[in-house]
């Protein structure tokens, strides 16, 4: 229930194998279609020595909502993507922690999302949420919360990191281990969700009239 109970997008990993992201796909569809909702496929990877053609192949095969590439990708290789992948299929640029986010906009002019692994302190400094919508690219903050992976409640510090990020103007929060093998799946959802709650009050100045 947790994809498709006002979930937007539902991530699947290619790296998890190609008959168990196809089987997931199925039935992320079947369910939504069955609530009668519009829940997205969001077709990632997170093996960065990906063999681009089989990737590519899949993708096309399945035809995610989104398809992400990581930037370890290329420059060369994702300009080529548009006319490799299919029409109807959205391109989003996948930035890990380790990755260098200075030459981002160039990426820009090939995608429609960018997936963020970064900390708030560096979406911040590089600007990082202003630039992209800048150029018409929806930015996804990847979120992390360790502590519920243990079973615990998520510590202060999650909650201003995740906080933090979407009153700089996220739109579209993604969770990564805690929905896909941890323990408290549905309540990583939940905590999400009340977190994203009290930080869009916080987007708008109360006393700026």
């Amino acid at each position: 229930r947790q994809w498709t109970d006002g979930v937007d997008i539902a991530r699947v990993l290619h790296s998890d194998g190609e008959d168990i992201a196809s089987k997931r796909t199925e039935e992320f569809r079947a369910q939504s279609l069955k609530r009668n909702l519009s829940t997205q496929i969001y077709l990632d990877t997170d093996n960065d020595n990906i063999n681009s053609e089989e990737y590519i192949i899949f993708g096309n095969l399945i035809e995610p909502n989104i398809m992400a590439f990581p930037k370890s990708f290329g420059m060369e290789k994702f300009i080529q993507l548009r006319t490799k992948i299919n029409a109807k299929i959205k391109i989003s640029l996948r930035v890990k922690k380790s990755d260098n986010v200075d030459d981002l906009e160039k990426f820009y002019e090939h995608c429609d999302y960018v997936m963020i692994e970064s900390s708030s302190q560096d979406i911040v400094d590089h600007k990082i949420v202003e630039k992209a919508k800048l150029n018409n690219v929806e930015p996804i903050y990847l979120a992390k919360m360790p502590t519920l992976m243990k079973g615990q409640v998520q510590s202060r510090e999650e909650n201003f990191e995740i906080g933090h990020t979407l009153e700089e103007g996220f739109d579209i929060v993604a969770l990564y281990e805690e929905t896909a093998h941890g323990p408290y799946a549905a309540r990583s959802v939940k905590c999400i969700d009340e977190i994203a709650v009290q930080s869009e009050k916080l987007r708008v100045n109360p006393f700026a009239d």
